[in-house]
C-alpha cells in the first residue's frame, strides 16, 4: 500500500497543504511546532478515520475554523487505486468518510483497509508502561487484521461500560442487581471469550516475528520473549469452550468482590502481555537501549504480521525516531525501513538523517514551516 498524494484543510496548523509522495522514504524536516507530527496524524486519519495519537477530532480542527478535511489517493500493492476523504464539522460532531465517491455508513469499515504501522516516542510505553498500553498494542494490530475482532472489541467495550454502570449504581443504592446484570454478563462472556481466544492465538503467531526482528537488530546474544497473560484462568491454545467455562466460573467466584468494587474485575480489559529478555522482565531489568530495540522489533513484527494477513504492505509513520541514535545506527534503521515499504518520517533538522542518505525520486525531503509543506528539490542533488 502506498499513499500517492494528499490534500489537507484546517487540520492542526495546516490551513491548506498538498503534496505528492515518494515510493519509499518521505522525510518531513522542520523545527518543533511547525506541523510535522500533524502530517502523520492526517495520514493516520485517512488510514484509521482518526488520529493514531488519540487526539480528539475537535482538537485536530484548526482554531477558529468550522470544518476540517483530509483527502488522499492510495494505491494498493496490486495496483488498485482508492480516492478517500475524511471531513469533520464542529458543532455537529459529525465525521464523514468517503471511498471512491461513496460515503461509508460505518467508520469501523475503514480499519484494516489501509494498514499502517506507527513508531513514535510514546510507543516506549508498550514495554515500560502499564498493562493498558500493551492491550492497546494488541488491539491495534489485531483489529487491522480482523474486522470480526474489531466488531467484538467495540461491542465488548459497550457491554462493559453498561455492566460497570449497573454494578456502580447497585453499590451506591445498596441494592441487588443479580437479575439486571445477568444478560450483560452473558454478552460480556460471549464477546470476551472470542477476544481472549484471538489474543492468545495472535501472541503465539507474533512471537517468532518479534524474535527474528530483535535478533536482526541486536544479534543473537539476547533472547526476547512475549507471553499472553489473560485475566481469565486459561492455558495456552485453550479452546473457546474452555475459555468460556473459565470466564463464567471466574465471574461467579468474584461476584461479591465486583459488587463491592462497583466494577467488572474479570475479562480481556484486565489482560496483560509479559515481555522478557533472557527470562528477565523488561519493565524491571531492561536497559534503555533494550527497551528501544524491543519496541522497534515489535513494530517490525507488526509490519510482517499485517503484511501476511492483509496481503498489503503497511504504510510506516515514524515520528522523531532518530533521537539519541548515532549516525551508524540511523543508517541501519533507514536501511531497514526502506526495505519494508513506504515510510513517512519526521525529523528536526537535516542532521537527523545520515550524511550520505540519498534523496531523489525514491526518497523525498519536505521542509515544514508554520503549517506549510514544500518539496525540497535541492535535496535531489544531495549525496
Amino acid at each position: 500500500m502506498k499513499l500517492v498524494r494528499m490534500d489537507i484543510m484546517n487540520f492542526r496548523n495546516h490551513a491548506r497543504t498538498s503534496f505528492s509522495t515518494a515510493e519509499r522514504i518521505n522525510g518531513f524536516v522542520g523545527d518543533n511546532g511547525q506541523g510535522k507530527t500533524g502530517l502523520l496524524e492526517a495520514i493516520s486519519a485517512l488510514c484509521l478515520t482518526k488520529s493514531v495519537f488519540g487526539s480528539a477530532d475537535v482538537v485536530l480542527l484548526q482554531i477558529g475554523k468550522d470544518v476540517l478535511g483530509v483527502q488522499g489517493e492510495f494505491q494498493g500493492d496490486g495496483g488498485v487505486r482508492y480516492e478517500v476523504g475524511l471531513s469533520y464539522r464542529a458543532g455537529e460532531e459529525k465525521k464523514t468518510f468517503t471511498m471512491n465517491g461513496t460515503t461509508l455508513e460505518r467508520l469501523s469499515d475503514v480499519v484494516g483497509q489501509f494498514p499502517v504501522v506507527v513508531l513514535a516516542p510514546e510507543m516506549g510505553a508498550i514495554t515500560s508502561g502499564a498493562p493498558p498500553e500493551r492491550r492497546k498494542f494488541l488491539d491495534f494490530v489485531i483489529a487491522q487484521a480482523s474486522r470480526i475482532y474489531l466488531e467484538d472489541l467495540l461491542e465488548y467495550r459497550r457491554v462493559l461500560k453498561q455492566r460497570n454502570k449497573i454494578l456502580l449504581d447497585a453499590r451506591l443504592a445498596r441494592m441487588d442487581c443479580s437479575e439486571l446484570i445477568e444478560p450483560w454478563s452473558a454478552e460480556l462472556i460471549d464477546r470476551g471469550t472470542r477476544i481472549a481466544a484471538r489474543r492468545g492465538a495472535f501472541v503465539e503467531e507474533f512471537k517468532p516475528l518479534v524474535e527474528d526482528a530483535y535478533h536482526d537488530l541486536a544479534g543473537r546474544g539476547e533472547t526476547p520473549a512475549i507471553q499472553y497473560k489473560p485475566s481469565i484462568p486459561m492455558g495456552l491454545a485453550a479452546s473457546e469452550e474452555t475459555i468460556r467455562t473459565a470466564f463464567e466460573a471466574e465471574l461467579r467466584r468474584r461476584g461479591e468482590e465486583e459488587r463491592q468494587a462497583g466494577a467488572t474485575l474479570v475479562g480481556p480489559h484486565r489482560d496483560d502481555v509479559a515481555m522478557t529478555i533472557n527470562g528477565l522482565g523488561l519493565r524491571k531489568y531492561a536497559s534503555q537501549g533494550q527497551h528501544k530495540t524491543f519496541v522497534v522489533a515489535l513494530k517490525v513484527g507488526e509490519f510482517q504480521y499485517l503484511l501476511g494477513r492483509r496481503n498489503e504492505r503497511p504504510i510506516l509513520l515514524l515520528d522523531d525516531i532518530f533521537g539519541e541514535l548515532d549516525n551508524h545506527r540511523a543508517e541501519q534503521l533507514l536501511d531497514l525501513i526502506g526495505s519494508l515499504g513506504q515510510a513517512f518520517i519526521t525529523a528536526t533538522g537535516d542532521g537527523a538523517f545520515p550524511a550520505g542518505f540519498e534523496w531523489g525520486s525514491l526518497n523525498r525531503r519536505f521542509l515544514v514551516h508554520q503549517g506549510s509543506v514544500v518539496y525540497d528539490e535541492a535535496s535531489s542533488f544531495i549525496r
